[in-house]
C-alpha cells in the first residue's frame, strides 16, 4: 500500500487564493512561498502529515507533528520544472528538514533532477501522470516504498532502479557520505558498512577511537 492514500481536497479559500496568485502575469514557482498561500501550504502540510502518518515521504525519517521547520511540502515533480503542477493534489507530500535541504540546494543550483520519464519526441506534459510508471521515483502515492527501498538503521539500499534512483537523488544514504565522506559504492561494502555500524551504535569514546582507526585502516585499503 502507498504511504499517501488520500490526496489533499483544498477549501473553497483556499482555491481562490491560489486562482488568484495563479493569475499574476508574473507567477513562478519562486511564489510557492509567498504570504498569500501561507495558510494553502499550512493546510497541506497539516493533511499529509496525518496522511503519511508522520514519516517523511523519502527516507520514512519522523517529521514534525507540530514544527513546520522539520515538515515541508514537497513538490515529487519538481515546481521549478512543471509549474503546471504546483498545486496538484497527487505531486505533493510532505518531507523532513533533511530531506528539503537537499532538494532546495539542488533547485538553487539548478541540480535538481528530473523525476518524470519524458514524453516520445521531448513533448512537454499537460497532465499530471496518473500511474506509477510515469515516474523515475519512488512515489507516495502510487508506490509501495518498501517494495523499492530498504532501510537497515541509517543505511538505504535499493531494490529496483525506483529506489535507486529515490536514494541518489534524495542522497539517502547522506550520513555516511557527511560523517565518512564515502561515495555510494563504498557505501555498499559490507564490511565497512559494519564498521560504520558499530561506531554507530558505540557509547564509548575510547571504543570510538579505535574504530575511527579501523575504518581509517579499511578505507586506506581501498585507496579512498
Amino acid at each position: 500500500m502507498p504511504l499517501i492514500n488520500h490526496a489533499v481536497n483544498c477549501q473553497p479559500s483556499h482555491l481562490e487564493a491560489i486562482d488568484r496568485k495563479m493569475a499574476e502575469p508574473t507567477f513562478s514557482h519562486t511564489d510557492w512561498g509567498c504570504d498569500e498561500l501561507l495558510a494553502v501550504r499550512s493546510y497541506i502540510r497539516e493533511h499529509y502529515r496525518q496522511e503519511q502518518r508522520g514519516l517523511c515521504a523519502y527516507c520514512k525519517n519522523p517529521i514534525s507533528l507540530n514544527s513546520a521547520s522539520n515538515a515541508h511540502v514537497e513538490h515529487i515533480a519538481p515546481k521549478s520544472l512543471y509549474l503546471d503542477f504546483i498545486f496538484e493534489a497527487k505531486n505533493l507530500c510532505v518531507i523532513c528538514a533533511d530531506c528539503n535541504t537537499i532538494k532546495r540546494n539542488q533547485e538553487t543550483f539548478g541540480e535538481i533532477p528530473n523525476t518524470l520519464l519524458p514524453l516520445q519526441g521531448g513533448a512537454s506534459r499537460r497532465l499530471y501522470p496518473r500511474s506509477s510508471g510515469a515516474f523515475l521515483i519512488v512515489h507516495p502515492h502510487f508506490d509501495e516504498w518498501d517494495r523499492h527501498i530498504q532501510k537497515f538503521g541509517v543505511r538505504y539500499t535499493d531494490r529496483s532502479d525506483k529506489g535507486a534512483f529515490t536514494i541518489k537523488a534524495c542522497k539517502l544514504n547522506r550520513f555516511f557520505h557527511q560523517n565518512f565522506d564515502t561515495d555510494d559504492n563504498f557505501i555498499e561494502d559490507d564490511e565497512l558498512i559494519g564498521i560504520m555500524n558499530t561506531f554507530i551504535e558505540s557509547r564509548s569514546s575510547i571504543e570510538k577511537g579505535q574504530i575511527l582507526f579501523q575504518l581509517t585502516q579499511s578505507l586506506s585499503k581501498m585507496n579512498i
